[in-house]
């Protein structure tokens, strides 16, 4: 039983409690701004961040870790809600393309204009400006080496303003 205070398990424990505690706050946060659940969330914000603002649906399972069946079932809901929809893929006729729709990405905006100060408040304020570089280099650094990889940041599309 000594491996119970091993330093990794230790860490690691500490990880879940920490994404435990900012994701529910976040959840709460997002869902009382703009009705998201934390999965629609998910793939709206996933969807913003690639080139012209939609994906297929095999890119965005990849993106999230999803199983094709909940990423399917998520989908359908998604529609029914009027938050995305489905577009034939100019150069796949097996593949779709969602998009969000206007509703989706009025509800996205809601959702970050509450989440990105709550974010900041619960994780950010707590450090110094030195301490969120090296938070950031460290999580980077263990994200880059696992099979997920570290979040794309988007750059800003000079035709509209907003972000690709």
């Amino acid at each position: 039983m000594e491996l119970v205070n091993d330093e990794a398990v230790v860490l690691y424990g500490d990880i879940l409690r920490l994404t435990d505690t900012i994701g529910g706050h976040a959840e709460r946060v997002i869902r009382h701004a703009s009705g998201l659940g934390g999965s629609e969330f998910e793939v709206l914000l996933r969807l913003a961040r690639h080139p012209e603002g939609r994906t297929t649906s095999a890119r965005l399972a990849d993106d999230l870790s999803f199983s094709s069946g909940g990423l399917t079932r998520l989908i359908a809901r998604m529609e029914d809600a009027k938050l995305l929809v489905r577009h034939p893929h100019p150069h796949d006729r097996r593949a779709t393309l969602l998009e969000p729709t206007p509703r989706g990405r009025q509800q996205l905006r809601q959702a970050l204009q509450a989440h990105v100060p709550q974010i900041n408040q619960d994780l950010f304020d707590r450090l110094t400006p030195v301490e969120r570089l090296i938070l950031r280099e460290l999580v980077t650094k263990l994200l880059t080496h696992s099979t997920r990889g570290p979040v794309q940041e988007t750059i800003p599309n000079p035709t509209n303003g907003e972000h690709t």
